[in-house]
């Protein structure tokens, strides 16, 4: 693997992490996640498992974020 992909995925990952974290601290502060997990049908699921879950859903949502908005920056300035 390539430095200039090595670079991409820890630009992205590393503080999506830390978004994931801020979010699911706002989120689940706020709302219950039996609420969450009882409208979609999970009622056997964990209050742990539900955060869980929340974390990595929010974890991707901003990694994938994080890549796009990389790939588009490199993309204006190499024109």
């Amino acid at each position: 693997m390539n430095l200039d992909r090595k670079l991409l995925i820890i630009g992205s990952l590393w503080p999506s992490f830390w978004m994931a974290c801020g979010l699911s601290g706002i989120v689940f502060s706020a709302i219950d996640p039996s609420l969450i997990t009882s409208q979609i049908g999970l009622t056997e699921l964990s209050h742990l498992g539900a955060y869980t879950i929340g974390f990595f859903f929010f974890w991707a949502v901003c990694a994938w974020s994080g890549f796009f908005s990389i790939i588009f920056s490199r993309k204006a300035i190499n024109k």
